[in-house]
């Protein structure tokens, strides 16, 4: 099944393109759970949506159903770090497979990026 080759692709090519890394790296990516890969492949900053919140949110708990993360997804929402690679994961506007949100308001995401 190729989706389950994808994370594999993934952090191969990235780790081709991160050989000659000369700047900042921005990484737009449809797929947050696999932070791990861009921390380990140097990413400084990804900007990420895919997960719509988690769906339906729950108070105190968050995001309830992802696709590719399944039930309580660890990306849903947010702003997510480890190291020097920063991930920004939008709600976005729509919805997945089912159309409705639940205690999750859709957003847009606005970054501004400044020099040090």
């Amino acid at each position: 099944n190729i989706f389950d080759e994808v994370p594999a692709m993934i952090s191969t090519k990235l780790n081709e393109l991160m050989e000659n890394k000369a700047g900042y790296t921005i990484l737009l990516s449809h797929r947050p759970e696999l932070f791990d890969t861009y921390v380990s492949c140097g990413v400084d900053l990804v900007l990420s949506g895919h997960a719509h919140g988690g769906q339906f949110r729950l108070p105190l708990i968050g995001g309830l159903v992802a696709p590719n993360q399944g039930f309580f997804p660890k990306y849903d929402a947010g702003l997510y770090s480890d190291g020097g690679t920063n991930m920004v994961v939008s709600r976005g506007l729509g919805n997945s497979i089912i159309p409705l949100r639940f205690n999750n308001r859709p957003e847009i995401v606005l970054v501004e990026l400044t020099a040090d």
